[in-house]
């Protein structure tokens, strides 16, 4: 399993709306603001917070003082919700998500070891909310 710059970036990102969201009352943050601070390019990060949009985790704000904001509280939103908003697969094999991607699928033990580590990291992600997130992010450099 990989996670590729998107979700990694997605995740770095959406800690910025989360301490906004605690500290501001979910004021809006400018891609801008996140870019600089995370040395992430504008352009790529457009198209991540269009997938997050559509996803239904961050809301748009037109305007001078516009940008994006959390839709629930950093404490309801987990870090699977936003890998997979941005993802295309997080599973440790293609064969966990594709039953058709490999001719022994129906008859490979290999496979439930698989499909067995995929549920694991799929509940692990699921129990991290974006709070935890944040918190580690924030605390990295102390």
């Amino acid at each position: 399993m990989k996670i590729s710059t998107k979700g990694r970036y997605a995740l770095r990102a959406l800690t910025h709306l989360a301490v906004s969201f605690d500290k501001n009352g979910n004021k809006p943050v400018s891609i801008k603001e996140i870019s600089q601070k995370e040395k992430i390019s504008n352009r790529y990060l457009e198209n991540i917070f269009v997938k997050l949009r559509k996803a239904g985790i961050v809301a748009s704000v037109k305007g001078e003082k516009g940008g994006f904001m959390l839709l629930k509280g950093p404490l309801e939103t987990n870090i699977l919700e936003i890998i997979t908003a941005v993802e295309n697969d997080v599973s440790p094999s293609r064969c966990v998500v594709d039953l058709k991607s490999c001719e022994r699928t129906g008859r490979c033990g290999i496979r439930k070891i698989w499909v067995k580590l995929d549920r694991h990291i799929n509940e692990f992600m699921s129990k991290t909310s974006l709070a935890e997130a944040t918190e580690m992010h924030n605390n990295s450099g102390k």
